[in-house]
């Protein structure tokens, strides 16, 4: 009876010591599949974080382009972290640890996207240059490219004609690039809007064949004050420009060889503004300028500036409009020449997509700015879409009619009749009625009945999310 009564107690220990052996044996297989399961994810995030290098053309060398996982929550009083610029090498997640990957972008991506926003409280300098490019400006970039600094160059449309090579240098290596007029003469320059308006023009166009991006920004030749009145900063602004002077002189410019100890000491005269565009030359001439560079940024960085690049989105600094600038009394543009310049031209900067025309072997596209859509048909300037697909376009001054030679047919485009006379290869004539529009000093004509005449007849015509595109024969 004793041994009955001590047996189910027993029995009970040892049921007892099982079930929890039990209970610990399934918690650890537990932790060793959770162990498995995250071991698995971060080989998964690993494989995805690879880098993988890219090119572009403003990063020729590429740039290792890697996924970032979510963004941590920040912390209180932290200061926010702008993924497209550099991040302190001291600022951590909101945990403590080590702070989140930064993404790489390529110059390119850079470019398109808006100048950083400084966080409050951070001092921005603007490096600018004008004048250039010249023998002096690859002595400039190398500087900039040692120092890890970003600036902005105002150049001129005659010096970048001449030297496209450096054009190209400073938009691969990151740069921004603004429009200084085409040959900074003051004479010419402000004697009326509309020549400054048809140098802002031949210089963009000019940047736009080298780089393939027209500049937004434009600053004029010895700053605007004494030189704009309202109607230069009034068009400009309507046309889509941003126009930017400076804040601070380094005074190189202020006459000829300017030693570098004073454009360095100029240059640096005020380090306690929150921001500063500096003005400084990378003309023919200035060699002192790019001396005293490594130092001027040293000055920067010791008073804690971070370097940045204007863009279109930068806040403007404008000079006042002066009374003698008023008093020159110039005449305004007629009410059909801002119709036919300033309003077409604001949409080249538009948001919207670019037209592209495959014609035969070549490619290229057209901005918004650069077609319209009428009653349901593409128009597009006559010598933009021709000389850009291979032909010819001349401009008969007295007939005010297009002669075009492409694909072995010449074209007389007549805005005055309205028609579109074709001589064929073998020089028989065909003549056709089409809607010529000649708006400021460029003809507009429908691109069906520009490709058909030119023996390029559309085939297919389609529109995505990214572009409109037309494919001729």
């Amino acid at each position: 009876m004793k041994e009955c009564r001590v047996n189910p107690i027993c029995r009970l220990i040892i049921r007892g010591l099982l079930v929890t052996a039990i209970i610990l044996n399934l918690s650890a297989c537990g932790e060793k599949g959770q162990s498995a399961a995250s071991g698995e994810t971060f080989s998964r995030h690993a494989g995805a974080g690879n880098a993988i290098s890219v090119s572009s053309k403003n990063n020729l060398l590429g740039v290792p382009a890697q996924d970032l996982p979510a963004p941590a929550v920040q912390a209180a009083g932290a200061e926010p972290v702008q993924l497209l610029h550099s991040v302190s090498p001291e600022a951590g997640s909101a945990s403590g640890g080590q702070a989140s990957p930064v993404q790489q972008v390529s110059a390119a991506a850079a470019k398109s996207s808006p100048a950083a926003v400084p966080s409050p409280g951070q001092k921005t300098v603007y490096l600018t240059f004008d004048d250039g490019p010249s023998a002096v400006t690859p002595e400039v970039l190398k500087i900039l490219k040692q120092q890890d600094v970003k600036a902005t160059f105002f150049v001129l449309g005659d010096q970048a004609a001449s030297r496209p090579e450096l054009i190209n240098a400073i938009w691969e290596q990151g740069h921004a690039i603004g429009n200084h007029t085409y040959n900074h003469n003051y004479h010419d320059l402000y004697s009326s809007f509309t020549e400054f308006w048809r140098q802002i023009k031949q210089t963009e166009e000019t940047v736009r064949v080298i780089t393939g991006v027209r500049p937004q920004l434009v600053r004029a030749p010895g700053g605007t004050f004494g030189h704009f009145d309202a109607t230069y900063f009034y068009l400009l602004k309507q046309a889509g420009y941003t126009v930017m002077d400076w804040t601070a002189d380094s005074g190189d410019s202020s006459r000829r060889g300017v030693p570098s100890a004073e454009i360095v000491r100029n240059s640096v005269a005020d380090l306690t503004s929150s921001r500063v565009i500096l003005l400084l030359h990378d003309g023919s001439g200035h060699e002192q300028s790019a001396k005293a560079l490594p130092a001027i940024i040293e000055r920067y960085k010791a008073a804690g500036y971070q370097f940045e690049v204007l863009d279109a989105q930068s806040e403007p600094v404008q000079f006042r409009v002066s009374a003698r600038a008023t008093a020159l009394q110039r005449s305004k543009p007629s009410t059909a020449w801002v119709s036919a310049n300033i309003v077409p031209n604001a949409e080249l900067f538009a948001p919207g997509k670019p037209l592209a025309l495959e014609v035969g072997k070549l490619e290229t596209k057209l901005t918004p700015g650069e077609y319209s859509i009428r009653s349901g048909q593409y128009y597009v300037p006559l010598r933009t879409a021709v000389e850009r697909l291979g032909g010819e376009v001349g401009w008969d001054t007295a007939t005010r009619s297009g002669r075009v030679v492409w694909n072995g047919r010449t074209l007389i485009v007549d805005s005055r009749q309205q028609r579109m006379l074709v001589v064929g290869p073998d020089g028989t004539e065909k003549s056709k009625t089409t809607s010529v529009q000649l708006l400021g000093s460029a003809l507009w004509v429908p691109l069906r009945d520009l490709l058909e005449a030119a023996g390029h007849p559309p085939v297919e015509a389609s529109v995505n999310a990214e572009e409109r595109r037309v494919k001729a024969s």
